[in-house]
């Protein structure tokens, strides 16, 4: 964890455009083509104008044996005729050394993020059964990112206490971190071990941003930095607590239109040709509460922890009232 912030101390944090490295691999590959940084966190996305080319540049920690076998998840998800950024060789390889950081190029495929509206979350959680059904059949082994948003339990107590020490001699901060514990032992009673749930690959990180409309509005999935083997319900809650964040669920979680979720559940089991299990009903308030807490008990990791925890509280009420009404989340709209 600590590396994903502090990165190498000799090469730190993402790169930039005006990074050496980063021209020198740009001028080599699309001489004269324009740079514009697409934004993104774990990888320096460039957009190479006219080239049509995006060159991802990843953080150090990125090996070549993780990055080759999501170039291969990938391949297999066009195969399926998904619409991915496939990779593109360059003299002949598809992994390209970008000083100390391993980099790689794909087709820029035009696209825009919806908006954040009741429509497109339908049509997000379509397009992550449709993911999930060709996931499923692909049996690739990808070594697991050496940081993920996937946070149980365990996960959230061994960060918890670099998060305590960091914000300690701020009151406020003090009292948020005392919450963030009880509502980490509160999710451990609740928890799904994942040996207890179906477990495929997964996407890791969907939200609006990496499920993009084209111009002829087909769906293209961007940016599989947080690819795993993982249990599926995890794709899903992370989702559903991003879509509830999105539509202002965390500023009054008890008057938040709850009907909701079983429609987007819906739209997912239509789309993946399969229903929930019992355990994954079971595991969805737990894992989609899990969210906002693996986010606060990273902010002693971050530039400013007690300016970061205190933040994040809103969000920390979000999972309170999750864990204390998961009903809500299976189609009773008479919790509050």
């Amino acid at each position: 964890m600590l590396g994903w912030y502090n990165d190498n101390p000799v090469d730190p944090g993402r790169p930039s455009l005006d990074d050496p490295g980063v021209q020198r691999l740009t001028a080599a590959i699309a001489p004269g083509s324009h740079a514009t940084d697409l934004g993104g966190v774990m990888s320096l996305n460039a957009w190479l104008d006219p080239a049509g080319l995006v060159l991802r540049v990843h953080r150090p920690f990125v090996t070549r044996q993780r990055l080759l076998a999501v170039q291969a998840v990938r391949q297999r998800l066009a195969a399926g005729r998904l619409l991915v950024p496939v990779p593109i060789p360059h003299n002949s390889s598809t992994v390209l050394r970008c000083g100390r950081r391993w980099a790689e190029l794909e087709e820029f495929i035009p696209h825009e993020r919806p908006r954040p509206t009741t429509d497109a979350f339908l049509s997000m959680f379509a397009a992550i059964g449709a993911l999930h059904r060709t996931l499923a059949e692909i049996d690739v082994v990808v070594p697991r990112p050496l940081v993920a948003i996937y946070s149980p339990p365990g996960s959230l107590r061994r960060w918890l206490p670099y998060t305590e020490a960091a914000v300690r001699g701020d009151p406020e901060a003090e009292a948020v971190a005392r919450h963030l514990r009880g509502l980490v032992v509160r999710l451990r009673r609740q928890w799904q071990p994942a040996d207890r749930l179906p477990v495929h690959l997964i996407h890791g990180d969907m939200h609006l941003s990496n499920v993009c409309r084209t111009p002829g509005g087909g769906t293209v999935y961007l940016d599989f930095g947080f690819l795993a083997r993982r249990p599926r319900i995890h794709e899903i809650a992370y989702s559903l607590s991003w879509t509830i964040i999105s539509l202002d669920g965390h500023l009054a979680p008890e008057s938040f239109e709850w009907s909701i979720i079983p429609r987007l559940v819906a739209a997912y089991e239509s789309a993946a040709h399969t229903a929930l299990t019992e355990g994954e009903r079971t595991a969805l308030a737990p894992y989609t509460a899990a969210a906002p807490l693996y986010h606060a008990a990273i902010a002693g990791f971050m530039s400013d922890p007690a300016r970061q925890l205190k933040e994040e509280l809103p969000y920390l009420r979000h999972s309170e009232w999750l864990l204390a009404h998961p009903e809500a989340l299976l189609g009773n709209t008479n919790s509050g």
